[in-house]
């Protein structure tokens, strides 16, 4: 039984860690588009598309708690903030931390769980109709 546990146990970890891998991919995706869902700004909607992906890892309505949206510079990665991050030529990075999975059967270690955390990045293209949505 405790060989059964342990086996469901190191699956679903490695289950969620690339689930959570695909949903701040699918948000970089989303991101370089420079697109938006609704009214809402860009950060808010990458925030929605990962935690879309996320096969309810992370709930929808704390999505801003869990995911993190930073605009870098292309020339010396330095966070760029303000109307100019997701701008064209920016690097949109999406990470994903505070994410932590349990034990089903914690037998041969401690009850504590398990952090996990998951990134991504990519260039981001022009905004559509030169417009940059915001950040």
């Amino acid at each position: 039984m405790a060989l059964l546990l342990l086996t469901v146990d190191v699956a679903w970890s490695i289950f969620e860690r690339a689930t959570l891998q695909h949903a701040v991919r699918e948000g970089v995706r989303f991101a370089v588009t420079g697109q938006v869902i609704g009214n809402s700004c860009l950060g808010a909607s990458i925030q929605q598309v990962v935690s879309q992906n996320s096969f309810g890892f992370i709930p929808a309505s704390r999505a801003s708690d869990y995911v993190t949206v930073t605009y870098l510079s292309p020339s010396d990665s330095s966070a760029v903030s303000g109307a100019g991050g997701p701008a064209g030529g920016n690097v949109v990075q999406v990470s994903v931390d505070k994410i932590s999975v349990g034990s089903f059967g914690p037998i041969w270690r401690a009850v504590t769980p398990i952090p996990l955390s998951a990134i991504a990045s990519d260039v981001m293209e022009s905004p559509p109709n030169g417009v940059a949505p915001c950040p």
